[in-house]
């Protein structure tokens, strides 16, 4: 089984602005950042394996951020920003490149910083109690 390395390129802090009828993503004086992964398939990169991998690089690790990922693709006229929200866009961004096989830069917003919740034990449907005061196996079976 052959691997192969799917190079990356991205950067944050900026920020969109129109240009006419396109959009065009407007760096600051920061630097672009750099992931390459080693992978059988591309369908291996997924949505959050690639903001993990993102939060990594930017020493915010473990990922307790909450990232905007998008890009302007190279061959789409008018210039619009496309978004990934799922591994069907990480899909599409990974292999949408222009004839020169160039990929565009992936742009990245720091939303905000989320909390990490402790996972406690948690109830199942039947025993949780309805906003009413029953609970729900009460309801399923016909009980007031």
């Amino acid at each position: 089984m052959g691997y192969f390395s799917t190079n990356i390129h991205f950067d944050n802090d900026e920020h969109y602005a129109k240009s006419g009828d396109d959009y065009e993503w407007i760096p600051s004086e920061g630097h672009l950042y750099a992931i390459s992964v080693k992978t059988s398939s591309l369908d291996e990169i997924t949505y959050s394996f690639l903001k993990e991998r993102i939060c990594k690089k930017m020493t915010h690790f473990p990922c307790t951020k909450s990232l905007k990922l998008s890009y302007i693709p190279l061959v789409v006229e008018p210039k619009r920003q496309t978004c990934i929200l799922d591994d069907e866009d990480v899909f599409v961004y990974l292999t949408l490149v222009d004839k020169q096989e160039r990929r565009s830069i992936l742009h990245v917003e720091v939303i905000e910083e989320m909390e990490i919740v402790p996972i406690t034990e948690q109830q199942s449907r039947v025993e949780k109690e309805s906003s009413y005061g029953g609970n729900y196996s009460e309801l399923v079976i016909g009980l007031p």
